[in-house]
Order: C-alpha cells, then sequence, then structure tokens
C-alpha cells in the first residue's frame, strides 16, 4: 500500500490538510494534552472526534492561537490606557 504525502492533492484547487493526534496538537503547541481534548470538547479548538480519538488540523491551531492572541494584546491595551480620572487629573494640573 503506498503511503499519503501530507500534501497529495484532491482536486485541481485543494489539497488535504494532514490530521493531527492529540499528542501532536499539544506537542506543537506546548500545552499538555489534556489541555488540548478539553480546548476541543469545550469547541474553542476545530476538531473532530473520529474512531474516539481527537483529529486537530494545524489551521484550526493556528486560528486558536490567533483569536487568543488578539485577545491578549486587546486585554493589554486596555489595562495601559490611561483612566479617566487620570487624563482629567493631568488636564486640570492636580
Amino acid at each position: 500500500m503506498e503511503e499519503l504525502d501530507t500534501s497529495t492533492r484532491m482536486d485541481a484547487n485543494r489539497t488535504f490538510e494532514r490530521l493531527l493526534d492529540c499528542g501532536q496538537a499539544a506537542e506543537l503547541m506546548h500545552l499538555h494534552p489534556e489541555t488540548v481534548k478539553r480546548l476541543a470538547r469545550t469547541g474553542r479548538i476545530v476538531a473532530a472526534k473520529m474512531g474516539g480519538v481527537w483529529r486537530f488540523r494545524v489551521s484550526a491551531l493556528e486560528a486558536y492561537l490567533q483569536e487568543i492572541t488578539q485577545n491578549t494584546q486587546s486585554r493589554i491595551a486596555k489595562t495601559m490606557a490611561p483612566s479617566e480620572s487620570a487624563v482629567g487629573v493631568v488636564r486640570n494640573g492636580r
């Protein structure tokens, strides 16, 4: 039986994206496998359970990481922004 290359052509416009198991996804993301399973169960990471085993697309893991990075950046920006009372103190010279 011939092994499929991870970039095996399905048609002229698409390639089949290689699926990772839970351990591979956890290693890639530097997380514990149980954490990755929990994120999949709660729908925070898009995944499919096939034959009792979670399978993950690398693109879904990248999307999750991008989402939490953006959320973190937004939270930091809000934290670092001066408060209204601080702006008033600067304007009033107090």
